[in-house]
């Protein structure tokens, strides 16, 4: 049997624009096992990046719950919260939010620096996933000597290198073009084999179509989600 590594529970989130309450998401309920590839869809404006930002800890909802691995972060505190983000969850952005500054193994090293990793570890462990993600000859470019295409594996990198339980990507190929767009979607198959469970929001039918599953929003609510083989298993 699937561990369930994400269990959405009732998840409602309202928003007052001045004394107007606006319901971003209601009653949305899914879940996710170790080692799936789930992408979330739905037009602007319908809920996803809500959603993302409830499941990343980085809002908190109006009401429902979110756990992860056993752990219900709806009930945590604003002090616990950083912790669970660094320790549970990586992000991957559309716009990589690389610190130009730094290094790509720079980068991928700071994610590690404090979850009490020496440093020696820390250059390791970001040399060897720089490496598996094809970028051994640019360890040491700042973001803007690198491609569009390998700044984003480089933000891959950092999101796998505390080993979270779950990647949350949020339109990670939505600044590349469709060769780079296929390259990530593989990479992101590649670790799914490897266990790694994986949420995507994205707008790309050729990325959703590599997915396990598609959950579809719609005006706050998951309104459909279908298999990889396109059958349909629940409505609204």
């Amino acid at each position: 049997m699937v561990e369930q590594i994400l269990q959405v529970e009732g998840l409602c989130k309202t928003y007052m624009q001045g004394k107007v309450p606006v319901n971003a998401l209601r009653e949305v309920t899914f879940n996710v096992g170790q080692g799936e590839l789930v992408a979330i869809m739905g037009p602007s404006g319908s809920g996803k990046s809500t959603l993302m930002a409830l499941v990343g800890c980085l809002e908190k909802p109006t009401s429902g719950t979110v756990v992860i691995k056993g752990v219900d972060i709806t009930a945590m505190s604003d002090r616990e919260l950083p912790r669970i983000r660094r320790e549970m969850i990586g992000f991957v952005f559309q716009h990589y939010n690389l610190l130009p500054a730094l290094s790509a193994l720079g980068n991928v090293e700071l994610a590690m620096r404090f979850s009490g990793v020496t440093k020696k570890n820390r250059m390791k462990r970001a040399e060897e996933l720089l490496q598996r993600l094809g970028l051994e000859k640019r360890l040491h470019h700042r973001p803007n000597e690198l491609s569009g295409g390998e700044q984003q594996r480089v933000s891959i990198a950092r999101a796998i290198a505390n080993n979270p339980s779950i990647i949350l990507a949020d339109e990670p190929t939505g600044e590349v073009d469709s060769s780079t767009r296929d390259k990530i979607v593989k990479i992101f198959e590649e670790l799914k084999l490897q266990g790694q469970t994986i949420i995507i929001v994205t707008h790309d039918p050729e990325v959703a179509k590599h997915c396990d599953r598609v959950i579809r929003i719609m005006d706050g609510t998951l309104s459909q989600e279908e298999r990889r083989d396109n059958q349909q298993y629940a409505t609204r």
